[in-house]
C-alpha cells in the first residue's frame, strides 16, 4: 500500500521485509513500514533499500523515537541541506551522537532543524554542524528562536564587512565574555546580534552556556 508497486517490484520489498524480520530483532510490521517509507521517501530499492531500512529500525529503536516520522523527517531536513540517500548513515549517525550527549530528544532535533535548516543553511552551516550547534543551544538552556534571529543578524554584518561568519562571531563573543562591565558586554552584543538578540546571547555567552567552541 505505501509503494503501490507490483509484480517483481512487490515481490523484492516482500523479501526485503522477510529478510529484515527473521534477521534482526524486529517484527514484520515494523520491517514492512521501514521498508515501504524508505522506498517511497528515498527511492531506494534493492541492496541499499535492505540496508537503510535496517539502520532507521535501529536508530528508531536506540533513540526511542516513531520509525515513520524518523524516516519522513530525516528526509525532509536532508532535502533542505542538499544531500542524498547515500548520506543518510552519517546523517542518522550525528543526530544520536547529539542526543547521547546533550540529552536532547530527536523530536526536538527535527522539529529544530525543519524550523531553523534555512537559516543554518544560510550561514554556511552543514547539516552536522547544525545538528551539533542546536543540540548544544537545546542543552544549554538558550532559548533557539533568539539564537537563531541573532546569529542571522551576525551572519549580515560579516557579509557586509567582507568577514567571514566564525571570524566575526569568535572576535564578538570573546569580546563580550571579557567585557568589564554588563552594559559594555551588551553594547557589543546589541552590535552583533542586533536589540531583540542582545540581552539573551549576552545572559548565554558570560554564563558559558554559548561560547566559541560550540560554534
Amino acid at each position: 500500500k505505501k509503494t503501490g508497486a507490483t509484480g517483481e517490484a512487490a515481490q523484492e520489498l516482500y523479501d526485503i521485509v522477510d529478510n529484515l524480520a527473521t534477521s534482526i530483532p524486529t517484527d514484520f510490521e515494523t520491517a514492512s513500514n521501514a521498508v515501504g517509507e524508505v522506498n517511497t521517501r528515498f527511492g531506494l530499492t534493492g541492496k541499499a533499500l535492505a540496508e537503510t531500512s535496517k539502520t532507521f529500525i535501529e536508530f528508531a529503536e536506540i533513540n526511542n523515537t516513531d520509525l515513520s516520522s524518523a524516516i519522513n523527517n530525516t528526509d525532509s531536513i536532508m532535502e533542505k541541506f542538499g544531500l542524498d540517500a547515500s548520506q543518510v548513515d552519517s546523517v542518522l549517525g550525528i543526530m544520536t551522537a547529539t542526543g547521547q550527549k546533550t540529552g536532547v530528544s530527536m523530536d526536538t532535533l527535527y522539529g529544530s532543524l525543519s524550523k531553523n535548516g534555512g537559516t543554518l543553511k544560510e550561514m554556511g552551516l552543514s547539516l552536522g554542524q547544525s545538528v551539533t550547534l542546536l543540540g548544544n543551544l537545546e542543552a544549554n538552556g538558550v532559548d533557539t528562536a533568539t539564537a537563531m534571529t541573532a546569529l542571522s543578524k551576525a551572519n549580515q554584518s560579516a557579509v557586509k564587512q567582507g568577514k567571514s561568519l566564525d571570524t566575526v562571531l569568535k572576535d564578538g563573543i570573546t569580546s563580550i565574555k571579557n567585557a568589564k562591565t554588563e552594559t559594555e558586554a551588551l553594547q557589543i552584543a546589541t552590535n552583533l546580534f542586533g536589540k531583540k538578540g542582545a540581552t539573551e546571547m549576552t545572559q548565554a555567552i558570560r554564563e558559558g552556556r554559548f561560547s566559541v567552541d560550540d560554534l
